[in-house]
């Protein structure tokens, strides 16, 4: 079973994510003769908290993403609007690691509401839920198996 993990950093359970266009609009360019966009490589944040995932609208710009949807979502704060979107994600072994990653070529995410300091993604359970989580906390240590 492939697996991928890394220590727990000050910021949390740090991943390094290459992110792109869905899975079908890469086909579909790719079909129409088109130019594809290179992913992003990004820094993430695994988040139990989260139920879907959410990006960075820098990062959703830069892709040139279209919005697909729009929900609602509860926060610290209240409830607020926020946009949807389909992308593909790579989470990658991190720095000094060897191994392959996790790709999902189409998964739903949001657009995060607020600039976060240490992170361009959190990494919500709609994708936690394609693996199995291991942390050992007194080694201050992750993985994820898929």
């Amino acid at each position: 079973m492939p697996k991928l993990g890394s220590s727990v950093s000050q910021d949390g359970l740090e991943v390094p994510i290459l992110i792109g266009l869905d899975g079908q609009e890469i086909t579909d360019l790719l079909a129409a003769g088109q130019a594809v966009p290179a992913p992003i490589l990004i820094r993430g944040l695994l988040d139990t908290g989260s139920d879907v995932a959410a990006v960075a609208p820098w990062v959703l710009r830069a892709l040139a993403v279209t919005r697909k949807a729009q929900a609602t979502t509860h926060t610290a704060g209240g409830q607020i609007p926020v946009h949807l979107f389909r992308v593909s994600l790579t989470l990658l072994p991190a720095a000094k690691q060897t191994g392959q990653g996790l790709t999902l070529p189409s998964v739903w995410v949001s657009e995060l509401a607020v600039t976060l300091p240490d992170a361009d993604m959190l990494v919500g359970l709609n994708v936690l839920l394609q693996c199995k989580l291991l942390l050992y906390g007194p080694a201050r240590n992750f993985s994820l198996d898929f």
